[in-house]
């Protein structure tokens, strides 16, 4: 009869990122501390890099992390940056008019965000 595994469950290391990835980095500090920022989407950056750290610089406010451990980053897969640009509708322009997918994809944003027509402000006598 075999024994059940009672080994823990973990994660696999992760691979070190190259330059230029894009990537998730969840800031441990931050999320025990219970901050909402602590997840943030960045950008590894080819400055003093060790095996198991990297320097990163986070895209919405271009702040520079340095030495950011490996292990709380995962790459973000370019397939799913693309995926709405890849499946917007090309006939976006109707009557049968194609666009290209840039283009469907711009108009499917302004559809999205502007959903209902902007109420006009009150007059008054």
């Amino acid at each position: 009869m075999q024994q059940p595994d009672t080994r823990p469950a973990t994660t696999p290391a992760p691979t070190k990122p190259t330059p230029g990835t894009y990537v998730l980095f969840r800031d441990a500090d931050r999320l025990l501390a219970g901050r909402p920022d602590h997840t943030q989407i960045c950008r590894v950056l080819p400055l003093g890099n060790s095996h198991d750290r990297v320097a990163l610089m986070v895209l919405a406010t271009k702040e520079i992390i340095h030495q950011a451990p490996v292990a709380y980053m995962r790459p973000i897969d370019p397939a799913e940056l693309m995926h709405d640009i890849d499946t917007a509708p090309l006939d976006a322009l109707g009557e049968g008019r194609l666009m290209t997918a840039a283009g469907a994809w711009l108009a499917l944003q302004h559809q999205r965000t502007n959903t209902s027509p902007g109420a006009l402000p009150a007059t008054r006598d």
